[in-house]
């Protein structure tokens, strides 16, 4: 059912990039509209479109863009008026004085965050980074130039998540369904791997992380699969931090290769049997799993250890979720009652 939604979001929402994200969203939704600062603070969002798609738009704005806070927020549904051709960003006055308008905004509402206290922070988190691609098309450049924006990301999160002592970290960068994809980007893609795996081996036998490989081994290219493998051998002594690369890995196969393993061995089915069967055996269960590029799906990853991970979906392609996001993510998990399926 086509309808219009009016949303007036308060809280730190100027200058904090909330009416790019929407605009960003709204339009990956299909919907018709504008998001535009007001005098008080506040953002206003007018959007028409389908009702679900419009639902789905309300809840983004609930959090907003990974800057802001949402302190408030009020919505009416209206009867749609079909004035708008597209989504886009209003302003109040000229473009630069808008911008300083924002920042004035934003001034007022910046206050220094009280560091995240250690034992609300996950121990296992699981990066899902989408977008690679969309990023390397809005930037104009090569598909592949994306991809290594992405891996080069990757590092920069592992050495914070790091130094904020996350032991376990995993990152999936190559999915079994990824194989229908061109020839020469695969090619590439596994390219870029084998360059980050050589450039990461100082750091891991410098900074004692034990890097593992959770996938299949069968179709990874010789020359990438040996370097996962020494990487492997030389740092299976350390245990204090972990670091998983998903490639070449889906949630079921991962699931079908340990029940595989367990009926080679000829024991019987259990819980502990399975968790020891699996790639990840030794890795704690998920507790976070964060996706970026706006979607809002797992894909298979990690269907076994995640039953009960918290999930954060980031409006932003993986190449912009830079450590300033990361830290948004961590302090959302914080916040949040894990019950683990137990009532109130």
């Amino acid at each position: 059912m086509h309808k219009r939604l009016f949303i007036k979001i308060l809280g730190r929402v100027q200058g904090v990039f909330f009416r790019k994200n929407a605009e960003t969203v709204a339009r990956g939704l299909g919907l018709t509209g504008y998001a535009q600062n007001m005098q008080d603070g506040s953002v206003e969002i007018v959007c028409e479109g389908e009702e679900s798609a419009l639902k789905k738009m309300l809840e983004w704005c609930y959090r907003g863009s990974l800057l802001a806070h949402v302190d408030g927020l009020s919505f009416a549904w209206e009867e749609p008026q079909n004035e708008f051709n597209n989504f886009s960003i209003r302003y109040t006055n000229s473009f630069l004085r808008d911008k300083i308008a924002a920042v004035k905004q934003l001034s007022k509402h910046l206050v220094e965050h009280d560091a995240i206290a250690p034992e609300k922070l996950p121990r296992h988190v699981v990066i899902i980074p989408d977008g690679n691609r969309r990023w390397a098309r809005e930037h104009g450049v090569p598909i592949w130039r994306g991809h290594q924006k992405g891996m080069d990301r990757a590092v920069d999160l592992l050495r914070e998540m790091r130094r904020l002592n996350i032991k376990y970290v995993t990152l999936w960068g190559f999915s079994t369904e990824n194989w229908s994809r061109k020839k020469d980007e695969v090619e590439k893609l596994m390219d870029i791997f084998l360059i980050i795996i050589k450039k990461f081996r100082a750091e891991a036998l410098r900074d004692h992380i034990r890097f593992h490989h959770f996938g299949r081994t069968d179709r990874l290219p010789e020359v990438l699969l040996a370097a996962i493998t020494s990487l492997e051998k030389e740092t299976a002594i350390f245990t204090e931090f972990h670091f998983g690369l998903a490639l070449d890995y889906g949630g079921r196969d991962e699931i079908l290769r340990a029940f595989e393993k367990i009926q080679q061995g000829g024991e019987p089915v259990s819980e502990e049997a399975i968790s020891h069967a699996l790639d990840t055996q030794g890795f704690p269960d998920t507790e976070l799993i964060i996706r970026t590029s706006g979607e809002q799906r797992l894909s298979g990853i990690m269907p076994w250890q995640g039953v009960y991970a918290e999930l954060y979906f980031a409006p932003v392609h993986f190449p912009d979720f830079d450590e300033h996001q990361l830290h948004f993510a961590l302090a959302d998990f914080a916040r949040r009652e894990r019950r683990f399926g137990g009532g109130h």
